[in-house]
């Protein structure tokens, strides 16, 4: 009588098991459906496997604050500029300007520091998914 090894039993056990699976004739089932979301031209995607297929879903949401120029004599007046990148359109921005002036929803305001002084403008941006991002620039009016 010819005796295995532990780890050759436990090959020669698993070695049917595996090629029960490979096909081989038997009964198969039909492919599962899926379902193809097109891209958003505003937010890269990537995909998510739900049920063994793909599916689209937006990328997390970025955002950037960026403003020209950032240094001058007052009154200096700033075109601030939110750069986003993912995210789930629309978004919603709002700009607070530092100077206890109104913000603003725009995402490319203009903006007067009307007085010398140093302030933080801050970016908020969510989208409609209720993802959101914030950042910050610092302006200095002489």
């Amino acid at each position: 009588m010819t005796r295995l090894s532990p780890a050759r039993a436990a090959l020669a056990l698993a070695l049917p098991l595996a090629l029960a699976g490979c096909g081989g004739g038997g009964r198969s089932e039909a492919p599962s459906a899926t379902t193809t979301v097109a891209p958003s031209k505003a937010a890269p995607t990537t995909t998510a496997a739900a049920a063994g297929k793909a599916e689209e879903e937006a990328a997390p949401l970025l955002a950037w604050a960026d403003g020209t120029p950032e240094d001058g004599q007052a009154p200096l007046t700033v075109e601030f500029k939110a750069d986003v990148e993912g995210g789930t359109p629309p978004l919603k921005y709002s700009w607070k300007f530092g100077d206890e002036t109104p913000e603003s929803n725009e995402a490319n305001p203009k903006h007067t520091y009307t007085k010398a002084g140093k302030y933080r403008a801050d970016l908020s941006v969510t989208d409609s998914a209720g993802d959101s991002d914030t950042d910050y620039i610092e302006i200095e009016a002489r």
